[in-house]
Parts: structure tokens; C-alpha cells; sequence
């Protein structure tokens, strides 16, 4: 089958009319009707009904349209991989707390990707932020993406992207789990698992639970593990929202509704300052601080 005689059945095709089709690519109108005669003449086959001003594929003119769109389709997609093979990727070299690594750069990640389909991430983790801080400042991360805490170096900046907020996880099959209003004081008989020294969410409990005797049932310092403890029974803790909606969706887990056990938390992005950010830098900041990525989140 001639391609040229089938690229021109498909500029028909797609325009419904002789006329519009001449006119689009620059033909006039009885060569086309030359072009689609000797294309039906070749395939044996009645491709267009034409009955004065009515225009009408027939069944096979529709599957060879059909054909025909999906040919130059993948002929432009490979002219288009041809032009980018070759072009150096690029990389992004990124920073976060376990918590966020796990649960909030992916969607940010995924967006950006359909963006910047030739972008490179590489992502290492930490618990600690003076830890990222320190990864900036040595140029081993462009940018770092952790729970907001106080920074005093004058040479990282900081910027709010979205909030998150602390909560108390309960079994599914808890008493408290229907929502009901729940005291503090009732709150610290329970059995309760805590993080093990040096972990983010640590000093937070521990603040809130300060001066208070409990019940410690287990320590851990994996949230999964955590998250596993609370839904077979054996206690409460503390975890962050954004790690556990899914959860809670599913009916695996519940909140406890007790204000004092619930502590909101801003998750920041940290970069180095500079006088000038690099062009791949700026984008990325430019799509967290948009949030049009929040709505793939969990």
C-alpha cells in the first residue's frame, strides 16, 4: 500500500470532506478524488460513500482509518524518540526524613516526572535534620523535604509546602475508634508503643506525655512496624496522618478524637541559598510549591 495515497484517505477521513482536506494540506480537490479512486482500486475495496453532498466512511474505510491514524501515530513517536536519544539526563539529587521519603516525595516525584520525563532522582533518608542540613551545605542534595523544625544557618533557605498533622493511631476494633470524644486523662491508660531514641516523632510524644506514668508496650522505630503493632492490638502511638489515610480509608486503623493528641506540622523543602538556582532546581521547587501534586497522595 502506497503510504503517500493512505496519509491522504486519512486527511479525508479525519476531515469528513474533500473540500476541507484540500484545503488543509494543500492539494486541490480532483487530485485527492484520483488518489482515494486508485487507493480502492488497489484494495478491491468501497472505502468513502459519496452521495451528492453526504460524506460517509463505510465499515472499511473506518478500519483503515483507524489503521492509518495509529501508523502516523507511531511514526511521529518515533521521529520524537530519535530527536531525544542521546540528550544527557538530568539529575535531581534529593533529601528527606524516612516519614516523608516514603510518603510524600512519590507523588511529588511522579508529577514532576510527567513534566520532566528525562529527570534522574536519587534520594537518600535520614531521621535527623541537622543531618540534611549538613548534606546541603556540602552539596551532596539539591534539596531536602522534612518536617519543619528551627534552622539557624542564614544560608539555607526554607519554605512551607504543605501541612501535615500528628495523631494518635488506634486499633480499628478500639472502643474509641467510632469517633467519640476522648480525654487526655483517658487517653494515657492505654497501652502504648514509642519510638526509640532519636527518632522525629520521639520528643513529640514525649512532650505531650511529659510527667505522665504509661503503660510503654513496645518500642520501635520503623512506622510500618508501628502502623502493623497498633492494627493487631497490642497499642497506640503517634503517627503522622499523611502515613496512615489510607489506612484509616480501609477501616485498618482510626484516630482517636483527643485534641491534646493531635499536633499539627508543617513539612518544608530546604535548599542551600544561592544568588542564582539552577534551572532544574528551580523547577522542582516551582511544582512543590504549586501542590498540584498533593492530590496523588494517599
Amino acid at each position: 500500500m502506497n503510504l503517500y495515497h493512505l496519509q491522504i484517505f486519512c486527511a479525508v477521513a479525519e476531515n469528513r470532506s474533500f473540500a476541507k482536506a484540500a484545503e488543509k494540506i494543500n492539494i486541490s480537490q480532483p487530485a485527492i478524488s484520483q488518489i482515494i479512486q486508485k487507493l480502492e482500486a488497489y484494495l478491491d475495496l468501497r472505502l468513502i460513500e459519496r452521495k451528492g453532498k453526504m460524506f460517509q466512511l463505510t465499515s472499511h474505510g473506518e478500519l483503515l482509518f483507524e489503521y492509518g491514524k495509529r501508523i502516523f501515530n507511531m511514526a511521529d513517536e518515533a521521529e520524537n524518540a530519535l530527536k531525544r536519544f542521546g540528550t544527557p539526563r538530568q539529575r535531581l539529587f534529593l533529601g528527606a526524613t524516612s516519614i516523608c521519603g516514603a510518603h510524600v516525595l512519590p507523588a511529588f516525584i511522579s508529577r514532576f516526572m510527567e513534566m520532566n520525563p528525562y529527570v534522574q532522582f536519587y534520594v537518600s533518608s535520614t531521621e535527623h535534620n541537622h543531618e540534611l542540613i549538613d548534606k546541603l551545605v556540602k552539596n551532596e542534595v539539591d534539596l531536602a523535604v522534612t518536617y519543619e523544625t528551627l534552622v539557624l544557618r542564614d544560608d539555607i533557605e526554607v519554605t512551607r509546602i504543605i501541612q501535615d498533622e500528628f495523631v494518635l493511631a488506634l486499633p480499628r476494633s478500639h472502643p474509641w475508634a467510632s469517633g467519640q470524644l476522648v480525654s487526655e486523662d483517658e487517653i494515657v491508660t492505654l497501652p502504648f508503643i514509642i519510638y526509640n531514641q532519636g527518632h522525629i516523632i520521639r520528643p513529640i510524644m514525649e512532650s505531650m506525655l511529659s510527667g505522665r506514668s504509661i503503660n510503654v508496650a513496645l518500642q520501635l522505630n520503623q512506622l510500618d512496624a508501628i502502623k502493623n503493632a497498633i492494627s493487631h492490638g497490642i497499642g497506640v502511638s503517634m503517627l503522622p496522618l499523611s502515613a496512615i489515610r489510607w489506612e484509616v480509608r480501609h477501616g485498618l486503623l482510626a484516630v482517636a478524637n483527643c485534641p491534646t493528641f493531635r499536633v499539627p506540622k508543617y513539612i518544608v523543602c530546604m535548599y542551600k541559598k544561592t544568588n542564582r538556582l539552577p534551572g532544574l532546581l528551580a523547577s522542582a521547587l516551582d511544582c512543590l510549591r504549586s501542590r498540584d501534586w498533593v492530590s496523588q497522595l494517599p
